[in-house]
């Protein structure tokens, strides 16, 4: 009998080492979680419908912030079969200010990363009207009712009568839905210089359009 109990307890061990229980310090707060990160690869997580994987946290050196170093983390994330592989990043320009690409969106969630002197911590914690967040290519996001989809990014060019090139732009498609009905809108890139916005009303919403490129937009859901 005992050799059987011997058996199962090492099973159990070991089945909780493979899914990241009781090796990452998790924290759930009202329907968010921040996980503790360290450098290299951390356990998986689960949270709700969510399979969470921080494949690698990778943190530089930086000549110019010695408190917090460039950070960057490869994140997968596995909903039923579906897999998402993304980048979250830290940086700081030559003027000490701090350019991220997060809280980046998949289905009904954000994801950043939190930071001090001591310690990486990945949040986790529900889209919500107002708040900003990023949306890769391909990849949906859902406010509350409302689903955002950022469809196509497509590279264009205008020429004049010549024939020569005189500007470079990006085209892109999104789509809104909620249960009853989905429409399409197109736009080509912000002008940043000009610190352009793009205002996409449609039922009772706006979709604001913050900050575009090839891989990501920036946008946040206004609910009227």
């Amino acid at each position: 009998m005992k050799p059987i109990i011997l058996n199962t307890l090492l099973l159990l061990c070991l089945v909780f080492q493979r899914s990241g229980f009781a090796q990452s310090a998790q924290k759930t707060i009202d329907g968010s979680i921040n996980i503790s990160l360290k450098i290299g690869k951390n356990p998986s997580v689960y949270f709700e419908i969510l399979e969470i994987e921080p494949v690698n946290l990778f943190m530089g050196l930086d000549a110019n912030n010695k408190n917090i170093p460039p950070i960057q983390l490869e994140l997968k994330i596995m909903k039923n079969h579906t897999e998402y592989t993304t980048f979250l990043w830290y940086n700081n320009d030559s003027t000490n200010s701090p350019k991220t690409n997060f809280p980046k969106a998949f289905n009904r969630y954000a994801f950043s990363l939190r930071t001090n002197t001591e310690d990486v911590v990945l949040a986790i914690e529900k889209l919500d009207f107002g708040a900003p967040f990023f949306i890769d290519l391909g990849q949906s996001a859902i406010v509350e009712n409302i689903t955002i989809l950022f469809e196509t990014c497509t590279g264009e060019w205008s020429e004049d009568l010549n024939g020569n090139q005189i500007d470079v732009f990006n085209s892109y498609s999104v789509s809104l839905s909620n249960e009853n009905e989905q429409h399409s809108f197109s736009f080509t890139s912000l002008n940043t210089s000009a610190n352009d916005k793009l205002v996409i009303p449609w039922k009772n919403y706006k979709l604001r359009v913050l900050a575009d490129s090839e891989k990501a937009l920036k946008v946040l859901v206004l609910d009227n």
